[in-house]
């Protein structure tokens, strides 16, 4: 008899979302949430990166590690292991897409 398996996968993975560290420079997307489970989510949320959080992409460095970001007025630099613990919603993306 099989034993039944738990689904490890959050919730938060079913909000149309991608994480933040996968859009190309010069892309906008509005934050959908952090992974505040860890020192590095929380100080993200500190830093601004709030839910319906407009987000631009600046630029990344030439090994695709930090990447600045514009938001609230500011220019920031995550790396790429920061900016995956945010997921967003881009701008070019819909209901439909």
């Amino acid at each position: 008899m099989a034993l039944p398996t738990e689904s490890h996968t959050p919730a938060v993975e079913d909000d149309g979302g991608v994480p933040l560290s996968s859009l190309a420079p010069g892309r906008s997307a509005t934050v959908l949430g952090v992974d505040s489970s860890t020192p590095e989510g929380r100080r993200l949320l500190e830093l601004g990166f709030l839910p319906e959080t407009t987000i631009r992409v600046v630029r990344r460095a030439p090994l695709g590690d930090p990447i600045a970001f514009y938001l609230r007025g500011a220019q920031i630099c995550l790396r790429r292991s920061e900016a995956a613990l945010i997921r967003v919603l881009a701008a070019d993306a819909g209901p439909e897409a």
